[in-house]
């Protein structure tokens, strides 16, 4: 006679709604890094604000910003690469996407931005070199 067991776990419905609120498509890196990131606003004014990355992955990035900008609003945001990982080359990173979450978030910044990239991105040497 086979002895089998259940695979089932005791997990707690808390638990699942946190595995389910992690799950990503792939890896996000919670990287510090300054970035630059260039607009337009609903009026039709256009906007430069430094920020720095909450995190970072092949698909998009998360940061904060003041500027008042909606869903939906194209960006282009221009990442700082660590010399570190660059070989001692300064260098930046320009990627444009879409915003396609928005959070109030509490700290320097007033809101939360969730930015799907598009699939072109561009190296670029430091210029202040």
């Amino acid at each position: 006679m086979t002895k089998t067991t259940s695979s089932k776990k005791n997990t707690h419905p808390e638990d699942l709604a946190q595995i389910a609120k992690d799950r990503r498509r792939e890896w996000r890196f919670h990287l510090p890094l300054d970035a630059v990131v260039e607009g337009t606003l609903p009026d039709g004014n256009k906007f430069k604000e430094h920020t720095k990355l909450e995190n970072i992955s092949s698909s998009g990035a998360f940061f904060g910003l003041d500027s008042g900008i909606t869903l939906g609003s194209k960006l282009v945001l221009v990442v700082d690469l660590p010399k570190k990982i660059m070989e001692g080359d300064k260098t930046l990173l320009r990627l444009s996407g879409s915003i396609v979450r928005l959070k109030k978030i509490s700290g320097e910044k007033k809101q939360g931005i969730a930015l799907a990239f598009d699939e072109e991105y561009e190296f670029l040497s430091d210029p202040s070199q």
